[in-house]
C-alpha cells in the first residue's frame, strides 16, 4: 500500500525538519478521548482533585460537559480566584480542602508563581523559593453524602492532579468507589517528589479496584526527550 498524499505530505515536512506543536495536540487529542468518556459513562458529576484555578473544569465546560462539577483546592489563593470564575455557575460548588487518606492537617509545599506544581510531599528539585501553607485535609467518602446523595443516580468522574498525591486521594474514596465511572491520574516516568509511587504502581492500584486503561497522554518530558509524566484515563 502507498502512503496517502495527506501521508506523504507529512512525512516530507518531517523530512524536511518541520517540527509540530506537539503539546498542543496531545492537548487537544486527549480532550476528545475525555469527552467521549464522559459519553459512554453517562457522567453526571466531575470532581476535580487539585483544581487550581479551574483549568480542567473550564476545559470540560468548554468541550459541551453540562453536568456538576465539584472542585477541591486547598492553597486559599488559588480557591479565591476558582470561586471568582466559577461564580455564575450554577452547577458549580468548590473546596477549599485537600483530599487524602488520613483526615486532618497537613502542610502544603507551595511554589510561588507556579502553584500548579505545589504538594503536600516534598519536590526533588530545588527551587529558589517555596513557601508552606497550613491545610485541611479530608477523606473523599468521608463527604460522600453530602456530595452524592442529592444527585440521582450518581454517574461520577474522579480527576485527580495533586502532584504525586493521586494514590492517597484514591484510598480516601475506597468508601465511594461505587458511584466511580471513570478516572483521570497524573502517573509519573520519573517521579518529581519524594514518595511519589511510579506509574506501573498507581496503574496497578487502579486495575485492582476495576478500572481498565482508556487513554495515555504526554503530560511532560524530561530535557533528554523521555516521557516524564503521563495522563492516564480510566473507565469501569
Amino acid at each position: 500500500m502507498y502512503p496517502s498524499v495527506t501521508k506523504r505530505v507529512a512525512l516530507s515536512a518531517i523530512a524536511a525538519g518541520l517540527r509540530p506543536p506537539g503539546e498542543k495536540l496531545e492537548r487537544i487529542t486527549e480532550l476528545v478521548h475525555l469527552r467521549k468518556l464522559l459519553e459512554l459513562q453517562s457522567i453526571n458529576c466531575v470532581v476535580d482533585v487539585g483544581a487550581n484555578r479551574g483549568q480542567f473544569a473550564t476545559e470540560i465546560r468548554g468541550i459541551g460537559y453540562r453536568g456538576r462539577i465539584i472542585s477541591f483546592e486547598p492553597l486559599s489563593s488559588e480557591f479565591g480566584v476558582l470561586g471568582q470564575r466559577f461564580r455564575n455557575d450554577a452547577l458549580w460548588t468548590g473546596h477549599q480542602v485537600a483530599l487524602g487518606d488520613t483526615p486532618g492537617k497537613a502542610l502544603l509545599n507551595v511554589i510561588p508563581n507556579l502553584t500548579v506544581m505545589s504538594s503536600i510531599l516534598r519536590p526533588k528539585s530545588k527551587w529558589k523559593s517555596m513557601e508552606v501553607e497550613e491545610v485541611e485535609v479530608r477523606r473523599l467518602d468521608g463527604m460522600a453524602s453530602q456530595l452524592f446523595d442529592a444527585i440521582p443516580e450518581p454517574r461520577v468522574l474522579l480527576k485527580m492532579d495533586t502532584q504525586g498525591f493521586d494514590l492517597r486521594v484514591f484510598e480516601g474514596a475506597s468508601g465511594c468507589l461505587d458511584v466511580m465511572r471513570g478516572l483521570q491520574s497524573e502517573i509519573a516516568i520519573v517521579p518529581l517528589y519524594d514518595g511519589m509511587p511510579r506509574y506501573l504502581e498507581a496503574l496497578s492500584v487502579y486495575e485492582s479496584k476495576g478500572f481498565g486503561l482508556f487513554n495515555l497522554s504526554v503530560v511532560s518530558r524530561t530535557r533528554g526527550g523521555t516521557l516524564q509524566e503521563l495522563n492516564c484515563m480510566m473507565t469501569r
